[in-house]
C-alpha cells in the first residue's frame, strides 16, 4: 500500500524544496521504493533532488495532440504507457516523473483519462509517492491521483503568508474530487519566535504540524545549484522533517 504526500503552497515559500527535503528524509531513513512528482510547471523538483529529466508528460500529450496524432492502428493505451515508462527517471531509492507544462487550448480529456488510469497502477508499486504542486492543485482531477494521504501547506512566517496558505487551503476545500485524509501546516524558513502569529495561524484553519529553521548551509547549497543530498548529516532542517514525518506516517508503514 503506497502512502501519498502532497506539498502545496505559494511560489517562492520553500514549496518545492520542503517536497524534495520529504524526499531525502525518507530515503535516508530507507524508506523506499519512492516516487517523486514533480505537478509544478515550474519543473524545478529534478533539480533539488540531483535527478535530471529531459522530457516531462505534458511533451508526450502535446506531441501527439492527446494521443489523437498517432498512427492509424495503433493502440493508444500502449503507446501512452510505453512513451511513459520513458519519461520516468529511475535513480537508486527515489525516481522522478515530470509532469510538465500546462496543457494548452486543445482538450486532451481522453489521454489525460488515460494517463490517471496509468498513474494509479504505477503508484501501487512505491511505498512512498511524494507530490510537488501547483498551489491550487487542480491539475490533480486530470493526470495524477485524487487520493492524498497527508497535504502539506508551506507558508513563510509571514501575516501575508498565512493569509495567502489560508486562501489556497480553501481553494483546494472546493475540489470535491480530491480525498485528503490529512491537511498541516508548515512554517518555513522561520528565524525567530513566532508567537505574533499565533491568530494567523489558527485562522488557516489547519494545524500546525512544524516549524522549519532556517539553515544557511541548505541556502549555500542552493545558490551552488546542489542537491539536498548533499546537506550534513547533522543538518537541523533534515532533522525536523524526519521528526515530521514520525508523526504523520503509520506505524505500519514505516
Amino acid at each position: 500500500m503506497s502512502y501519498t504526500i502532497a506539498v502545496a503552497g505559494k511560489g517562492g515559500t520553500g514549496k518545492t524544496t520542503l517536497a524534495a527535503l520529504i524526499v531525502e528524509t525518507l530515503k535516508r531513513k530507507l524508506l523506499g521504493p519512492i516516487l517523486a512528482v514533480d505537478a509544478d510547471p515550474n519543473s524545478t523538483l529534478g533539480l533539488h533532488l540531483g535527478i535530471n529529466c529531459n522530457r516531462t508528460v505534458a511533451d508526450i500529450i502535446e506531441e501527439t495532440k492527446g494521443l489523437r496524432n498517432l498512427p492509424d492502428g495503433m493502440d493508444k493505451p500502449l503507446y501512452l504507457e510505453y512513451q511513459l515508462q520513458r519519461v520516468l527517471v529511475e535513480n537508486k531509492g527515489v525516481d522522478l516523473l515530470v509532469m510538465g507544462r500546462p496543457e494548452g487550448p486543445d482538450c486532451y480529456c481522453m489521454a489525460n483519462n488515460m494517463l490517471r488510469g496509468y498513474m494509479e497502477r504505477i503508484i501501487k508499486n512505491y511505498k512512498y509517492v511524494v507530490l510537488d504542486n501547483e498551489a491550487g492543485m487542480e491539475h490533480l482531477n486530470r493526470k495524477t491521483t485524487q487520493n492524498i494521504d497527508t497535504l502539506f501547506l508551506v507558508s513563510d512566517p509571514t501575516q501575508i503568508g498565512l493569509k495567502t496558505v489560508k486562501n489556497i487551503k480553501e481553494l483546494i476545500d472546493k475540489l470535491t474530487f480530491l480525498v485528503i485524509k490529512n491537511k498541516y501546516l508548515v512554517l518555513n524558513r522561520v528565524k525567530n519566535s513566532i508567537q505574533n502569529l499565533e491568530p494567523a495561524i489558527k485562522n488557516v484553519g489547519v494545524p500546525l504540524i512544524g516549524t522549519l529553521p532556517f539553515e544557511e548551509e541548505l541556502t549555500n547549497l542552493e545558490l551552488a545549484e546542489r542537491p539536498v543530498s548533499d546537506l550534513s548529516d547533522d543538518s537541523r532542517l533534515l532533522k525536523t522533517i524526519s521528526e515530521i514525518i514520525t508523526k504523520i506516517i503509520p506505524s505500519d508503514q514505516k
